[in-house]
């Protein structure tokens, strides 16, 4: 990097942890936190930000795809890493890297335990995705005894957790949706716990989760834009502090009249007079 960028992106490590205290300040100090780095750490600087969550005593970090886990690998860090969205052609890479894949249809789970087994793996901790309401990846909670049937055949794979995702918990006007979401997770822990002789752990609540229905957190929370500073509540984000700023220079400022344009093609028509600025970022 040049000595004097024209632009900047800062990652403020000391607002993380200040959000990271103050998520934990809202969960029991034996429940676990998982920080969520998938999309560069939410666009972000995804190494940085997980060695700093692993210096802080976060227990669990979460990625979308098997290669930002190995990227994360590869920088050391050393942390239980859940993918929450693995593909097919990426599971022999989980296995040699020690990620831990969320496990969400009868296809994702068919092609680990056979890819697990061609890798001659023992126990291989795997999460299972439930579908309550978000209606994008999990099993449905009638899927148990087909689940059971598949483990039965193997000893590849350990059962490390069950865990569902909330799809509005930070909206009020939708309380009874997550309510219902609260009592569906609730009929699969109970449901696996009649069935299965295993107990793992489970996980239900994402950031406004942990704000607005504390009382389901289980074993592990999982919080991703709260830990950058930012939800979907006024009064949560004044809690909280934005770990990213954007510094550039203005290289030019314009006064236009109504009905000039800036860009190609026209591609904003000033109303009245206008003063516009041009930075220099965007063109690559």
């Amino acid at each position: 990097m040049p000595e004097n960028p024209e632009t900047v992106l800062e990652i403020d490590l000391n607002a993380l942890a200040h959000n990271y205290s103050v998520l934990r300040s809202r969960i029991r100090p034996g429940t676990r936190l998982l920080g969520v780095v998938k999309a560069f750490a939410y666009g972000s600087e995804a190494i940085g930000i997980a060695r700093k969550l692993e210096a802080l005593g976060a227990d669990y970090l979460a990625v979308a795809y098997a290669s930002e886990g190995v990227f994360l690998r590869k920088a050391g860090i050393r942390l239980p890493i859940l993918v929450l969205h693995p593909q097919p052609n990426g599971m022999e890479e989980i296995i040699e890297t020690c990620l831990e894949p969320s496990l969400y249809s009868p296809r994702i789970l068919r092609e680990f335990i056979k890819t697990a087994q061609a890798m001659e793996q023992k126990a291989y901790p795997v999460h299972l995705k439930f579908n309550t309401g978000l209606n994008r990846l999990g099993f449905w909670e009638n899927d148990l005894e087909w689940i059971d049937a598949q483990l039965q055949g193997t000893d590849a794979l350990e059962i490390r957790s069950l865990f569902s995702h909330l799809a509005a918990s930070d909206d009020r006007n939708e309380r009874e949706f997550t309510l219902g979401q609260l009592k569906a997770f609730e009929g699969v822990v109970k449901n696996w716990e009649q069935q299965f002789k295993s107990r793992p752990f489970y996980h239900l609540l994402n950031t406004s989760g942990v704000f607005n229905y504390p009382e389901a957190q289980y074993d592990m929370v999982r919080t991703g834009i709260g830990l950058y500073g930012y939800s979907n509540d006024p009064e949560t984000d004044s809690l909280l502090k934005p770990v990213s700023s954007l510094r550039t220079r203005i290289s030019q400022i314009h006064k236009i009249e109504p009905g000039e344009w800036v860009g190609y093609n026209k591609g904003y028509t000033a109303p009245d007079f206008r003063v516009t600025a041009t930075l220099p970022i965007g063109h690559a």
